[in-house]
């Protein structure tokens, strides 16, 4: 059952890790409203979603390269994987939610952690399960001990709004932990939430992939490679 549970989670987030980014922004979309209202700043936080969500389109983008004759070379970006959002004692619920919507709209799966505000991230991930994001894309988990979370096996990325120093905490915890290695996306601003308005904050969330195509096989549509760039 156990391994049954575990395959259907795969499939379920890799169906929206497939999705395109303007369709995963459809769903964030209608959520964006009511979770600006968990903010204390809607109008504000409506304007930050909205910003992260236009990007959408830029996300979607495939550039074909040059390669040998024969073959086509597509570069492309895809999600990286498990995604952890931490909000730090000192985080502001606008900048925990806008690490959320980015995580999301790059087609991660994510784990709300954010003990101090328990009932916000409760909130939050209702609303946008009610959008149709499944529980097993999005899920919370306020129970547990950050530093034990930070163990999960594969996990690709921690996005922590917080200060400096709960940052720094938890980037040293992670250089102990084993496996692959786990990026840290931080938002310290939590006024002006500036590291999320820079042109490649998004793509702090995805990885670079090439998809060779041998055009002169049969039928002229053999994908031969498919590799994946840090």
């Amino acid at each position: 059952m156990a391994n049954e549970f575990k395959k259907n989670h795969a499939q379920v987030c890799e169906a929206w890790r497939l999705l395109s980014a303007v369709e995963r922004a459809t769903y964030l979309q209608a959520a964006v409203a009511k979770l600006a209202l968990l903010t204390g700043d809607a109008n504000k936080a409506k304007r930050l979603f909205t910003h992260l969500l236009n990007a959408a389109p830029m996300l979607d983008d495939v550039q074909r390269m040059t390669g040998a004759t024969g073959e086509s070379n597509d570069l492309y970006v895809t999600a990286r994987g498990k995604t952890m959002v931490i909000g730090g004692e000192s985080a502001r619920a606008m900048a925990v939610l806008g690490q959320l919507v980015a995580a999301l709209l790059t087609g991660n799966e994510v784990i709300l952690h954010c003990p101090s505000q328990s009932e916000m991230c409760v909130e939050a991930a209702k609303i946008l399960h009610d959008t149709g994001i499944s529980d097993d894309v999005l899920s919370v988990a306020n129970d547990s001990q950050t530093i034990t979370l930070l163990y999960i096996d594969r996990l690709a990325q921690v996005a922590v709004a917080g200060n400096q120093s709960e940052v720094q905490a938890i980037s040293q915890e992670l250089a102990k932990t084993d496996g692959i290695l786990t990026q840290v996306i931080a938002v310290t601003d939590m006024n002006g939430m500036s590291e999320m308005l820079t042109p490649d904050y998004l793509y702090r969330f995805v990885t670079e992939r090439v998809r060779t195509i041998n055009t002169t096989a049969i039928g002229g549509n053999a994908s031969l490679l498919e590799l994946g760039t840090e």
